[in-house]
């Protein structure tokens, strides 16, 4: 496991003697396709890291309605928030796919926090980039549907590449829109030339126009 955090951003710049400890204390575990590896409410007990696989982070609204705040692939580390106040965990996690988390504990991660500036520097400027994602995310509720989902698909494209593995139903939960209309919208973005969809992902071909739309 030490390996795995030495080749992890958040954990490259620790000493070998704290990932070593590190590597000791934390633990692996196997999530099934729509397991939960943590509850909205829940204490927060561990810090997360996607080893394999990916993690959706979710809120479930009044309504039934769903929405994907983040989704986590290997190397990134979720949630921030209780990582850093230790508070209760604010949304769910699902593992989207099957998946490997490795668990480490919090009080092990705030001792790295307290004993070695470069890492607490480095956590800091990761987390603030993900809370920035998350605020900008809430800023586009009144944008048009198009230009959310044209945006969710630019930002997986940075974590994916061009070819974006989630389904339709997940990209409707991340747009916060709903199946049929991120169907709807996905045939004419497909008719234009601007992506190419299959069963269960979906490819950015023009991305200067998928661009264009997500910042009309």
């Amino acid at each position: 496991m030490e390996h795995f955090f030495a080749h992890t951003e958040i954990f490259k710049k620790l000493p070998a003697a704290q990932r070593q400890h590190l590597a000791g204390v934390s633990r692996e575990k196997r999530y099934a396709k729509g397991e939960t590896v943590f509850r909205a409410g829940e204490p927060a007990d561990a810090v997360c890291v996607v080893k394999e696989g990916r993690v959706h982070l979710m809120k479930f609204l009044e309504g039934g309605q769903v929405s994907t705040t983040c989704v986590m692939t290997p190397g990134e580390t979720f949630c921030c928030l209780p990582a850093l106040d230790r508070k209760p965990y604010p949304v769910d996690a699902i593992a989207a796919v099957d998946s490997i988390v490795v668990r480490i504990p919090i009080a092990a991660f705030h001792k790295l926090l307290q004993e070695v500036p470069d890492f607490l520097q480095t956590a800091l400027c990761v987390f603030c980039e993900r809370l920035r994602q998350v605020e900008d995310k809430g800023c586009t509720v009144y944008d048009s549907v198009e230009r959310r989902l044209a945006q969710a698909l630019l930002t997986l494209s940075k974590k994916f590449g061009p070819t974006i593995p989630l389904t339709k139903h997940e990209l409707a939960e991340l747009a916060n829109t709903t199946v049929e209309t991120t169907i709807r919208i996905l045939s004419q973005l497909k008719s234009r030339g601007i992506v190419r969809s299959s069963r269960g992902s979906t490819t950015i071909a023009k991305p200067a126009q998928l661009e264009q739309l997500a910042s009309s």
